[in-house]
């Protein structure tokens, strides 16, 4: 192995003077580890670059791997007093070349990096990814600059944010708070852990779908994008759907009943559904409606678009 180690100085305009330490490698080896944990151990990561992919397994133990980058290691934050099981796993880098710990928080980095965790675990990673899949954990945070992220079988609840990038959620349950800047956000077959749960999604660039959720609060906002909801409207939920630029679709079944409040600007408005006590205001600034949307008005769906058009459709 040939360790190469460079300092750059720089700087910008009137800035004072920056060091930065590149530390450069030809050690490929892939760096594999374990350790045995409490079964809901929390597990922190910082991630620079890499393929990410955590699974959950019905062993109580974190097999880490990681290849074409550097090596990994593990800093126990806290035990179980009883059992003395790791309740905390910070899992860290080491510079390549080096013996021992250069930091608890160092980033991994490598082409590939994979955990294997406890099916009861809670995933908080942070950092930079090519791509993230997490699949069969308790809890999940993910915050990364760029890159999709993809969610499957999580079951108590999920925050993810990407700058640049997808966030896809399926089979999964629990609240959800969903953010991109630049990207889709897809959710197909979540509900709720607990009563009171709250699914958010927001985007500033992209679509939003939202199919099969049976939450009682839902959000979805975009400010440059469409919205498309498909299932059934909750009793007595609540529906916010805004887009400054895009259509509104919504494909609910024929019994769906609720007061509905619709803004859409200078877009269009229809509804395959039947309307009650429609009141359109008399302004030239906008176009908005309230009805009532079946029976009764037991749920509540604000649907608003600036340019665009909202549409109600048969399931």
């Amino acid at each position: 192995m040939i360790l190469f180690s460079l300092t750059i100085l720089f700087s910008v305009g009137n800035a004072s003077a920056q060091t930065v330490k590149v530390s450069l490698s030809e050690n490929k080896a892939p760096s594999e580890k374990s350790i045995l944990v409490d079964a809901k151990v929390y597990i922190s990561m910082c991630v620079s670059e890499g393929k990410v992919k955590i699974n959950g397994w019905e062993r109580n133990e974190i097999r880490a791997f990681v290849s074409g980058g550097n090596s990994v290691n593990f800093e126990v934050r806290k035990k179980n007093e009883q059992t003395r099981n790791p309740l905390w796993v910070e899992v860290v880098g080491f510079e390549a070349g080096n013996n021992k710990n250069v930091g608890a928080g160092e980033c991994l980095f490598g082409e590939e990096i994979e955990l294997d965790v406890p099916l009861n675990a809670t995933i908080d990673i942070k950092g930079n990814a090519s791509e993230t899949n997490v699949n069969a954990v308790s809890k999940a945070r993910v915050k990364f600059q760029n890159g999709d992220i993809f969610f499957n079988n999580v079951a108590q609840g999920i925050e993810a944010t990407t700058f640049e990038g997808d966030v896809t959620v399926e089979n999964s349950s629990g609240a959800m708070n969903l953010t991109t800047t630049t990207g889709n956000i897809v959710a197909f077959n979540v509900n709720p852990k607990e009563i009171g749960d709250i699914f958010k999604s927001r985007t500033t660039s992209g679509a939003i779908t939202l199919q099969q959720l049976e939450f009682g609060q839902t959000e979805a906002n975009s400010s440059s994008g469409s919205i498309r909801f498909t299932g059934a409207i909750q009793n007595g939920g609540q529906y916010i759907f805004g887009t400054l630029n895009g259509a509104i679709t919504l494909s609910i079944p024929q019994s769906s009943s609720g007061k509905l409040n619709a803004s859409y600007g200078f877009g269009a408005f229809n509804s395959e559904l039947p309307l009650k006590n429609v009141v359109k205001p008399n302004t030239s600034k906008t176009q908005s409606l309230t009805a009532l949307l079946g029976t009764s008005g037991d749920a509540t769906l604000n649907l608003e678009t600036f340019s665009g058009a909202i549409r109600i459709k048969k399931q």
